[in-house]
């Protein structure tokens, strides 16, 4: 499978275009805010659905996000699986298989909640960052007045990720050609892990000779773009969503609510 950075070609249209990336860039941890401060399953549901909708409205690549999504679900769901068994007074299920394992409610719930706030946290970000360029992610991190030594050397890396990827794409598929098998997601995830541990040395010489050779061509370390003022396009958008989080969050009770749909479908 190829990998790529989660954001969108520079000659790719879209309707986020006219926004200002910095809006883009501020948004999803405006959204994921309430992920952390608050345990609330019913919020944090609420707020994916709300992000998802919009993908779709604003006809963002769903498939595309999923895709890169799910090569980190199985370690958050490995991580969750087990709070059950041991968080917890209120039985919710027992089953025998040789030993008893009894499931928790409590601990139910906190997987739920936590898996919730992983996953939600993980899509609205790689929501929002498909609709930036990689030039207009770089442009709204010198609006931020990040150290331009940091934005260098984050540059530098995001240009190596894909380059990683696809070297131990090449090494698996090498050894996989010379009969060694790897039949399961975790021997290959094992796999990798090994092979860059093994090349990260070798891209990190390969990036301080990247960056003394612009340093020779005159490269200062500071970067600029094109100037882009806000206007009333990103002051709405940013305030729909901030207006949209306060009312869910403070007016709505999202429980009752969510209750109230089931009750519908249930005989």
């Amino acid at each position: 499978m190829k990998t790529t950075l989660p954001f969108r070609l520079e000659n790719e249209r879209m309707y986020l275009r006219k926004i200002h990336p910095l809006t883009r860039l501020i948004l999803p941890f405006i959204c994921v805010i309430p992920f952390v401060l608050l345990n609330d399953i019913y919020l944090v549901f609420s707020i994916l659905l709300v992000v998802f909708v919009t993908a779709l409205i604003l006809r963002l690549k769903i498939l595309d996000i999923f895709s890169r999504l799910k090569l980190v679900i199985p370690i958050v769901f490995l991580l969750t699986i087990f709070i059950p068994l041991y968080v917890g007074d209120i039985v919710l299920y027992q089953f025998n298989i040789g030993i008893r394992i009894t499931v928790f409610k409590e601990g139910f719930i906190l997987a739920s909640l936590i898996f919730f706030r992983v996953f939600g946290a993980l899509f609205v970000f790689m929501s929002f960052f498909s609709t930036l360029t990689y030039s207009e992610f770089i442009d709204a991190l010198t609006k931020l007045r990040i150290p331009s030594i940091f934005v260098g050397s984050l540059i530098i890396m995001l240009h190596y990720i894909p380059i990683l990827a696809k070297s131990n794409a090449k090494i698996l598929e090498a050894q996989e050609m010379r009969g060694k098998n790897i039949s399961t997601y975790y021997q290959k995830l094992k796999i990798h892990a090994f092979i860059m541990g093994k090349s990260i040395v070798t891209n990190m010489e390969r990036s301080e000779k990247l960056y003394e050779s612009l340093k020779m061509r005159g490269f200062s370390g500071k970067i600029t773009f094109t100037q882009k003022k806000f206007s009333l396009i990103d002051i709405g958008f940013f305030t729909f969503f901030i207006v949209l989080l306060v009312f869910m969050i403070f007016i709505l009770d999202l429980q009752s609510i969510y209750q109230g749909v089931i009750t519908l479908f249930l005989p």
